[in-house]
């Protein structure tokens, strides 16, 4: 059963995202960006108030938190549907991450559709992660992680280093990864009640944002149909309340199947991407730690 902070936590959820609905359009997407940064008691629970240390990759601006002594290194993509989401609700989250690994971490605020659709925020990542291999990091002190849209993001990520030969990170984790956006898992339908965060009717406009035209099933949009072969050991976090429960769970089974090291922690009770409350809620703080733990014990030291 859920601590008595993870159901205070969903009853919040439920009221301020899931029931809270803005209407349509880019002019309801600004709201949802807006209150991002307003004062609510959900951004209260998620989002720090200390920066880090800001800085401009190309036009791309991102902010280094952690350790700045450590070698290794963390690139973090956030999520929120490639079409919100930002440094500022991530930091947190990333924080305490690589307080408990011992590692600096990279967030970066990738471009947003619809402003910027596919492939735009592939494009940024990988300029983010060239940026680090150019100042002097090597692959073998880097590894990756991202929530959500941004565990997908990962996904293609290190599918474009693959084509273009350049090296994998030493590791990744994945936060309740979208990785479907052809919606073909049953969970989006069974699941489509209990997950107290994600209104499955709002998901076909951020699919519409992000591909525009594109075909959904491109692996690069739904990393559930890419070739896992070669892909450096990866793990994954899902709460069973979510609605993106096959995404990752499929997405396990697949890796399993060309032999990439995978793992997967299923949090019971837990919504989408519950790590981000860690400081509320004790299932999360437990999830981060186990995460920190899986990059500690993969990366170069």
């Amino acid at each position: 059963m859920a601590s008595i902070r993870a159901r205070i936590y969903k009853y919040v959820l439920r009221r301020t995202i899931k029931n809270n609905i803005f209407g349509n359009g880019i002019q309801a997407l600004n709201k949802v960006r807006a209150r991002e940064n307003g004062a609510s008691i959900l951004t209260k629970i998620i989002v720090s108030d200390r920066p880090g240390i800001p800085l401009t990759i190309g036009n791309i601006q991102a902010e280094w938190v952690g350790n700045q002594a450590a070698q290794q290194t963390l690139l973090y993509l956030h999520g929120g549907g490639y079409v919100f989401g930002s440094i500022n609700t991530h930091r947190s989250l990333v924080s305490r991450i690589c307080a408990d690994a011992g590692l600096r971490g990279l967030i970066i605020d990738y471009r947003l559709a619809p402003e910027n659709p596919f492939p735009a925020a592939i494009e940024d990542a990988e300029q983010a992660y060239d940026y680090l291999i150019e100042t002097g990091s090597d692959p073998r002190n880097i590894v990756i992680a991202g929530d959500s849209a941004g565990g997908g993001l990962a996904l293609a990520l290190m599918q474009k280093l693959g084509s273009h030969k350049k090296p994998h990170p030493q590791a990744a984790v994945l936060f309740s990864p979208w990785t479907d956006l052809t919606l073909s898992g049953a969970s989006h339908h069974d699941r489509a009640e209990r997950d107290p965060m994600i209104n499955v009717n709002r998901i076909p406009e951020a699919i519409k944002f992000y591909c525009h035209n594109e075909d959904t099933s491109n692996p690069l949009i739904s990393p559930l149909f890419a070739d896992l072969s070669g892909f450096p050991p990866m793990l994954v976090q899902v709460g069973t309340e979510e609605v993106l429960f096959d995404d990752a769970t499929r997405l396990v089974e697949n890796a399993k199947k060309v032999k990439c090291p995978v793992e997967l922690q299923v949090w019971q009770d837990m919504p989408h991407v519950h790590q981000l409350a860690h400081k509320f809620v004790p299932e999360a703080r437990a999830a981060v730690r186990g995460a920190a733990m899986f990059l500690k014990n993969h990366i170069s030291t």
